[in-house]
């Protein structure tokens, strides 16, 4: 009998993309799938899938989550993994992003993790169960256009790290798995709200954000695989590639505190911001190193981050 078999996984945002990707990936690995997703359309679709049960949920609805967390608790079955797929996006400058809008990204990609996480806990460690939440590579950098939403991913980072801390003693991992770009219709679902942040966005900026908005006329250029990877020749990975490494952190023995997923050029986009960072705060007028003492910080980090 397979490890999946008798054992049930609750995944959000499984109506599209990397949600739906997962949800199909572990129902054929044995596991009970308890799919949440918000629209109708997505629910029959879900309902059609072996070894699937839907979920009406709307992560952002206290009532809707204790509903979808009793009915995985009225099965009996252990919970063998909380994976956290749901989130949305949106760019734009700073300054016209509404309260409203800046409030519904927390409380998509970070509130409502937290209301899940919480809602689901006893039942995680109940079972020795696993929390993996997709984040983003944006929780490791920022800029321009990207700000409310970085923000929120670099949120989920201190949220791991304090969660795992607080869970592992008792059996229960949480794991943070980082994607870049990926063939999802996220860019689709915020385009209408995109367009209008940069319509009105205020002086000196106009120039800028009346350029932006005609190139969202045009299509987006495809992958030419004769020309090195990079932000404007962009090879975004499937959603079932993500799915794929979610089902190896559900499984693991004991799996990283956060995975990052995509391309060569933007892992090492995320390395090189790293190094960035320590290199600025070197620059403190208390806090400065030379190159030899910042090696060995890394020497040090690397053998404590090699499995036992």
């Amino acid at each position: 009998m397979s490890e999946s078999a008798g054992r049930a996984v609750l995944v959000t945002g499984a109506g599209s993309g990397i949600g739906r990707a997962t949800a199909e990936r572990l129902a054929k690995a044995g596991y009970r799938v308890f799919a949440g997703a918000r629209q109708a359309h997505h629910l029959d679709e879900l309902r059609a899938l072996a070894g699937v049960e839907p979920l009406s949920l709307d992560v952002r609805d206290p009532a809707r989550v204790a509903d979808a967390v009793g009915r995985v608790r009225e099965t009996g079955l252990p919970l063998a993994g909380l994976l956290q797929c749901a989130g949305v996006g949106g760019i734009g400058y700073l300054h016209t992003f509404t309260d409203e809008e800046v409030r519904n990204l927390f409380e998509t990609n970070v509130f409502a993790v937290v209301r899940l996480t919480n809602a689901c806990l006893p039942l995680l460690l109940e079972s020795r169960g696993r929390v993996i939440v997709v984040g983003s590579q944006g929780g490791h950098v920022s800029m321009r256009f990207l700000g409310p939403y970085t923000m929120t991913k670099h949120a989920l980072e201190a949220y791991i790290i304090a969660l795992d801390e607080e869970l592992s003693p008792h059996g229960v991992r949480a794991v943070l798995v980082d994607p870049g770009g990926v063939r999802t219709s996220i860019g689709e679902k915020s385009a209408a709200s995109d367009r209008a942040r940069f319509e009105r966005a205020n002086a000196p900026f106009r120039e800028t954000a009346r350029q932006v908005l005609e190139g969202m006329q045009d299509p987006l250029p495809e992958f030419d695989p004769s020309r090195p990877e990079s932000p404007a020749n962009r090879n975004p990975v499937p959603a079932e590639a993500v799915a794929g490494v979610l089902e190896t952190q559900l499984t693991a023995a004991d799996p990283p505190l956060r995975v990052i997923v995509g391309t060569t050029w933007e892992g090492t986009r995320i390395f090189r911001e790293l190094a960035r960072r320590m290199a600025q705060v070197n620059r403190s007028p208390q806090h400065r190193h030379a190159r030899d003492e910042l090696v060995a910080y890394l020497d040090a980090a690397l053998r404590d981050g090699e499995p036992s």
